[in-house]
């Protein structure tokens, strides 16, 4: 048989046309997990209009993201632009509640620490393990890519295991050079830990402008009164970071300031 015959041809597209049917349905998850198994026959479960997250735990943090995610999970009807292919198990009771266990609630947004999770979807109660509460808002965001449909619902006989690959996984603002309202920073936060990134690096002050609101030198180094951050808003942004899983590093900077401070105390004594 030669590769220019017409049998040829004709073999290659039974081989492609068998492996596409054998290949198990894809679970469309961002980033993609280290590990994921969805067990045959590929089955998909209803959510309960009354589903529950379940945390006895006491992290504030990981509280206000428990409600956020479950807010998000029963109100997105997402339709998902290649169909998930699997039998709905409609007999079966629909899925009620995720129960989380934490190992570590103390551990804090640093460097380093242990965001991996197991998330398990039986016939029954999910279950969802995680070493840090920061793992956890990482399988929160999961289960929320896994929910599709209306009435929701989500593949079963599933269990993922994931953790980062990279450690740091950040973006950098600089908002000394081109200011940013403090709604474009949190909306830019958001979509970081919608895409389980972990590190804000918030390049606030600069040459250009000192935006931060202290004693004379956001008054006389930047852009306008109304391009300002006050104490507060930046001690929002930082924990609404917290929030979502997101470490906001403000940075003031030295020594590429002094040029700009050597202005704003000149101007001082105009």
């Amino acid at each position: 048989m030669t590769r220019n015959s017409s049998s040829w041809a004709l073999y290659m597209h039974t081989c492609e046309k068998t492996c596409i049917e054998t290949q198990p349905p894809q679970v469309l998850v961002w980033p993609k997990p280290r590990n994921l198994t969805w067990a045959p026959p590929y089955s998909s479960i209803l959510l309960s209009p009354t589903f529950t997250i379940s945390y006895p735990g006491s992290n504030p943090y990981l509280q206000n993201a428990v409600s956020r995610y479950l807010r998000l999970i029963l109100a997105e009807k997402y339709t998902p632009v290649r169909p998930v292919p699997s039998n709905l198990t409609a007999s079966t009771v629909p899925l009620q509640t995720l129960i989380l266990s934490i190992e570590d609630e103390t551990s804090p947004l640093q460097h380093g620490v242990d965001e991996s999770y197991l998330l398990s979807i039986p016939y029954g109660t999910g279950t969802l393990w995680s070493a840090t509460v920061w793992g956890a808002m990482r399988s929160l965001e999961t289960v929320s890519q896994l929910v599709w449909g209306n009435p929701g619902r989500l593949p079963v006989a599933l269990e993922i295991w994931d953790a980062p690959l990279f450690e740091h996984r950040g973006v950098m603002l600089d908002t000394a050079g081109n200011y940013y309202g403090v709604r474009e920073i949190l909306r830019t936060i958001a979509a970081m830990s919608e895409n389980k990134l972990n590190v804000f690096r918030w390049h606030i002050t600069d040459e250009a402008s000192f935006p931060i609101v202290l004693p004379e030198l956001a008054e006389k180094g930047s852009y306008g009164a109304e391009m300002q951050y006050s104490a507060e808003e930046v001690r929002g942004i930082v924990e609404f970071g917290m929030s979502g899983g997101v470490r906001v590093v403000p940075e003031i900077d030295s020594p590429g300031l002094s040029e700009r401070l050597e202005v704003i105390w000149q101007l001082s004594y105009v």
